[in-house]
């Protein structure tokens, strides 16, 4: 993992304590997700909200030099991650301190780990053309928002369960426990952002990712 020049100190120990946090406290693949990016060069950028316009967002560094190197080689995993950045929103961590940084960071570092996925398989079509992943909006928001509900369930601390009920992500079962609500995250899929399962999916991911020729 790397960062983008001139963020300030109080934003990266931020993001450093949030990545060391999510690994301490959450489940098999967090530890598994958050490692690999670790161990890449993704990149962390901390950018105001106006710029980016929402607490955070993952994407391509620079899409036609991507296109360029997965026709020329065989990307790992690792290797395709250094082709992603995930960025912050300078609010999300001024605001929502480390439960809003770590949140940020289990929802998008599943987009980044899962963007990676879509670069490792295309640039290994020529040898594997019936296992290319690229999943749609749907699928992604799907995966991410599980993806942060385990976590939440994981950390199992008042306010980040508040949230994750706020959110629609967790829901109350019978016995007064937590899980994860399949049917809030549907509800907040199609509410929120317009995707359905049996209907718009919204875009594929390389097409999000300017991959897609």
């Amino acid at each position: 993992m790397r960062f983008d020049k001139g963020i300030d100190k109080k934003y990266r120990k931020s993001v450093e304590d949030a990545f060391a946090a999510i690994i301490a406290n959450g489940n098999d693949f967090h530890r598994h997700m958050m490692n690999e990016i670790i161990e890449s060069k993704m990149l962390v950028r901390v950018q105001p909200v106006r710029e980016i316009n929402a607490s955070g967002i993952t994407g391509v560094i620079d899409s036609e030099a991507t296109k360029e190197r997965m026709s020329e080689e065989r990307l790992s995993l690792r290797e395709a991650l250094g082709e992603i950045y995930i960025a912050i929103a300078e609010e999300t961590i001024d605001t929502g301190g480390q439960r809003g940084c770590e949140g940020t960071f289990v929802h998008e570092g599943r987009h980044a780990y899962d963007f990676a996925q879509v670069i490792e398989s295309m640039s290994n079509a020529d040898v594997n053309p019936l296992s290319i992943f690229d999943p749609t909006l749907y699928e992604l928001e799907w995966e991410a928002h599980k993806t942060a509900g385990d976590y939440m369930l994981a950390i199992d601390k008042h306010d980040y369960i508040d949230e994750g009920l706020q959110l629609m992500i967790l829901c109350s079962t019978e016995t007064g426990k937590c899980e994860v609500s399949d049917d809030g995250i549907r509800r907040r899929l199609n509410e929120s952002y317009g995707l359905f399962a049996d209907g718009d999916q919204g875009a594929f991911a390389s097409e999000m990712m300017g991959l897609r020729v």
